[in-house]
């Protein structure tokens, strides 16, 4: 594959170290970002009060950039987007990017030289100040799953509006003042509505929480002495989920020590009955934790479960009827008096800018997502797909991803055919639509596969898994390291060098050739 002119769609995570990949390849790169900041989630005007970081700081740091020792175990949103200006700067991508320039079509060029022409609308304070149309080689799509949010349509909404209410989804709540004293209903379980929730308990003049299901939330320190990075972030707890390709001890494990999985999860269970007052609450999740791991899964709020148990958060679980002037009118009939609603019922996944042929092959009827190893599609040419692949480690699997990514474009990755791919990515949704029905995210969580998936594109690319030789017990329990993968562009460099014998062989080569113009020469002189 031929390829120059590299466009990169989205200044988040993904976008960001998709282009300092690309750049360090020597490509020209140009990142179209439509807010007039970078950071994808992270960016300040998406951030609400109180936002910071699941994973603990070390581990979602990008391998060759650390976050700064100064940073709590737990950075806030803004230091993590402090974070990525930085890295942006540091690895020139800052000066690539063009912000307020929304990508609106990304269609195929047609004529004999194969790529994409996509056009942009350059955006300030929400209206168009003009249009241009740029030609690529090759297109990496990083506008992410988290970026259009999603508010069910319900009956007396526009009711609820006119008499004076608020509707908000918790990607738009970024001024915690609003809900000073008012009357907050907030809808959801996943990160975002509980962190609200809990934030509402002490702000608001009421604050209930409608929920569908109940999830299991994680505290920061297992009975209070435990880093959960070194109960869920290693190779270790990993083995404990079957995973679609089992190897090695795993298959012992997921077959005939089925009982010590079994243990391993209720004793897990156990631990959060015990550290959180989840029956006194009414809060103790139907499913079992192994079958609810996945991308809705988060840390629990500090106090969040005290809240409940005091009344201070009213927690209802059931979903909103309608709307009504004055509030709400849940499924069992229940009507709460409410003056703002916030939904924090996660995000439609879409890429509504791509060419509706090559659309209708990475999206099925059901919205269900179809990439190979998540970055690819065979149908679709000169593209790739980075940040469709969501697990414990995002910024790391986006960066060996993009990695994967720049491999392919060189053609040093070979790949099954066409049918054979489309077939894996079948054979795997099937999977986690039966095994994982819970966690399943339209086909776009890893969750909590992240070192099987990762280790898959190092195997593609030709690299070892192991990441730390010599040290099986540390590879397999101290926590995730994406220092451990800062040498990739250069052990991918080394395998690619000649061997011994050809360099051998070329510096024959060339002894024969100074022989021969010496002898020619010569001949020539006499």
């Amino acid at each position: 594959m031929t390829a120059k002119q590299i466009c990169v769609i989205g200044a988040g995570v993904s976008g960001l170290v998709s282009a300092k990949t690309f750049l360090e390849e020597g490509y020209e790169v140009t990142l179209f970002e439509k807010r007039q900041e970078l950071g994808g989630v992270w960016e300040r005007s998406r951030a609400y009060p109180g936002l910071s970081l699941q994973n603990p700081r070390d581990t979602y740091a990008f391998s060759d950039y650390p976050m700064p020792a100064s940073y709590p175990e737990w950075p806030s949103g803004e230091q993590i987007c402090a974070y990525l200006e930085s890295y942006a700067q540091h690895f020139g991508v800052t000066e690539k990017i063009q912000f307020g320039a929304k990508v609106t079509k990304v269609e195929r060029k047609s004529g004999n030289t194969p790529g994409w022409m996509v056009s942009v609308s350059f955006q300030e304070d929400g209206k168009e100040i003009g249009k241009q149309n740029y030609n690529f080689d090759f297109v990496i799509v990083c506008n992410g799953t988290y970026d259009i949010p999603y508010i069910p349509n319900l009956p007396g909404m526009e009711e609820f509006i006119a008499a004076g209410g608020q509707i908000i989804h918790t990607n738009n709540f970024n001024d915690g003042s609003v809900i000073e004293g008012k009357r907050v209903v907030v809808v959801g379980f996943g990160k975002s509505a509980t962190d609200l929730a809990n934030f509402a308990a002490s702000k608001a003049k009421e604050c209930t929480l409608v929920f569908r299901q109940a999830l299991w939330k994680f505290p920061n320190f297992f009975l209070g002495l435990f880093n959960i990075k070194y109960i869920f972030l290693t190779r270790f707890a990993e083995t404990w989920m079957p995973y679609h390709k089992l190897q090695g001890w795993e298959k012992w494990l997921h077959s005939f020590g089925k009982p010590l999985v079994w243990a391993f999860w209720r004793l897990n269970e156990t631990i959060m009955r015990l550290q959180f007052p989840l029956d006194a609450c009414g809060m103790v999740p139907k499913q079992p934790m192994n079958k609810l791991i996945g991308c809705s899964v988060g840390l629990v709020p500090k106090g969040f479960f005290e809240h409940i148990r005091a009344g201070k958060i009213r927690a209802v679980k059931t979903k909103i009827d309608k709307f009504l002037a004055t509030g709400v009118e849940l499924n069992n009939g229940e009507q709460i008096q409410a003056d703002i609603v916030v939904f924090g019922t996660g995000f439609l996944q879409d890429i509504p800018f791509l060419e509706e042929k090559y659309r209708r092959h990475v999206f099925d009827e059901e919205g269900t997502i179809h990439l190979y190893r998540h970055l690819i599609h065979p149908h679709v040419p000169q593209m790739g797909f980075v940040g469709y692949n969501y697990t414990f480690c995002a910024q790391l699997s986006a960066e060996i991803s993009a990695r994967w990514l720049s491999e392919h474009v060189k053609g040093n990755i070979s790949l099954p055919s066409p049918q054979q791919m489309l077939e894996d990515v079948t054979a795997e949704l099937e999977w986690r639509k039966k095994d994982r029905p819970y966690s399943f995210v339209s086909g776009a969580c890893v969750t909590p596969f992240t070192f099987h998936y990762i280790d898959e594109l190092l195997q593609d690319m030709g690299l070892s898994t192991r990441r730390k030789p010599g040290n099986l017990l540390a590879e397999l329990m101290m926590p995730a390291d994406p220092s451990a993968y800062k040498n990739l562009r250069q052990e991918l460099q080394a395998k690619q060098q000649p061997s011994l014998n050809d360099s051998a062989i070329a510096k024959l080569q060339k002894r024969c050739l100074r022989q021969d113009e010496t002898s020619t020469h010569s001949y020539i002189n006499h």
